[in-house]
């Protein structure tokens, strides 16, 4: 199993997701080692901010790399570190987010950032530009992509 800097957190996320569905924080605990935690390539530091690398990672639990097959449905998990800020990019997969922790700050298009408790939804239609900022708690939460999953998400002006 993969282990990225960021999953020190994941301790303390999954007791704060016990706050939120008891049942889910305790699979997750149970699958946690077996998890293969991933980085996209074009995600670093040099271009969404130093540490970022360190405080980023994602796994898929449905998918080519997921305990469950599927290519053109992906579900998995998410973890941002504290005071962390994923710019705006964009994916032709439509994308909803459940966190499990929070609040968290989310921004679609050229609006601004809404903070967003634990237990929102979160769902980004194809192409739309969007982003999210961490404060000083970490974010772990699930992620779809519910089709057209081949193409990588894309940073805006990279």
């Amino acid at each position: 199993p993969s282990r990225l800097p960021v999953l020190r957190y994941l301790p303390d996320c999954i007791g704060e997701t016990m706050l939120l569905d008891a049942d889910l924080a305790a699979a997750i605990a149970a699958i946690e080692d077996d998890l293969q935690w991933r980085q996209s390539s074009s995600y670093t530091d040099k271009v969404l901010g130093e540490g970022f690398s360190d405080n980023y990672g994602w796994t898929e639990i449905i998918g080519p790399r997921g305990f469950f097959p599927g290519d053109d449905f992906l579900l998995g998990l998410l973890m941002l570190g504290p005071d962390r800020h994923y710019k705006d990019h964009y994916h032709p997969a439509p994308e909803l987010y459940w966190p499990l922790t929070g609040p968290t700050d989310w921004k679609q298009g050229a609006g601004g950032f809404e903070t967003k408790p634990a237990g929102s939804l979160i769902w980004h239609i194809p192409w739309k530009v969007h982003a999210t900022i961490t404060d000083e708690k970490p974010l772990l939460a699930v992620w779809s992509w519910t089709c057209d999953t081949m193409t990588p998400a894309k940073l805006v002006g990279a």
